[in-house]
């Protein structure tokens, strides 16, 4: 299996080179250095890190540069997650490197590596007596948290809460259209997906909103996420 190392930009040039040339346990045929998609002045000081490192690095390896959400740490997430996937059906799995990022950045990358079981890495800096960094002291994989993905039954949920208006009545219907005239079959068919339903809200895949006398249901930024990688697992 051939690697993209997937590098998050901060203002380290010399971190992320160490923390790239560096890390050697698998494989590495490219390299794609994310950066923010704005423009305030942090953002443009790492974009000359990046154009600088895609410089040294263009003799190596094929290195592009991509931008995704810096504020929006979940849209952030959503992003890496398409990246990643991106790369897998051109035959690449990806190695998320967090030495030189954002604190966003950071956590971002860590939960699309949570969900996609990427292996993570960082570095520990090293500094000198006056306290300067002067380059990498090691390079650390980082475990991923457990997740737990939903089962068929809830995962269809999920597609069908996406894809219809959200409302209790409306799922039932929409997944089990038989029992929309037979009132005991509807009774049971609504007891299963309030279960199922509530497993899912405790999982944070959704949120629920009283209206009226309705219910309904909404994928939350996790449950979209978690709809885009599932397929992936398997």
């Amino acid at each position: 299996m051939t690697y993209t190392h997937v590098v998050f930009v901060g203002h380290h040039k010399e971190r992320l080179m160490e923390s790239i040339t560096g890390f050697r346990k698998f494989p590495i045929h490219r390299v794609t250095l994310v950066i923010g998609d704005d423009d305030s002045t942090g953002e443009r000081i790492s974009k000359k890190v990046a154009n600088s490192v895609r410089k040294e690095l263009a003799r190596l390896f094929e290195v592009s540069i991509v931008r995704v959400d810096k504020r929006d740490i979940m849209k952030a997430a959503s992003q890496v997650v398409d990246l990643v996937e991106k790369e897998r059906e051109s035959g690449y799995e990806c190695i998320l490197n967090m030495s030189g990022s954002l604190r966003t950045f950071a956590i971002a990358a860590y939960i699309a590596g949570c969900l996609t079981q990427c292996p993570m890495i960082t570095s520990i800096p090293r500094y000198d007596e006056e306290d300067r960094e002067v380059g990498v002291e090691e390079i650390i994989e980082l475990p991923p948290v457990p997740v737990h993905f939903p089962k068929k039954d809830q995962a269809e949920l999920l597609d069908a809460i996406a894809e219809s208006s959200g409302y209790l009545e409306d799922l039932i219907v929409g997944l089990s259209p038989e029992v929309k005239d037979m009132p005991d079959e509807f009774a049971k068919e609504r007891s299963r997906l309030a279960h199922h339903l509530k497993k899912i809200e405790e999982m944070g895949f959704v949120t629920r909103e009283k209206i009226g006398k309705n219910v309904m249901f909404t994928l939350s930024p996790l449950g979209k996420i978690i709809r885009k990688v599932r397929g992936g697992l398997g």
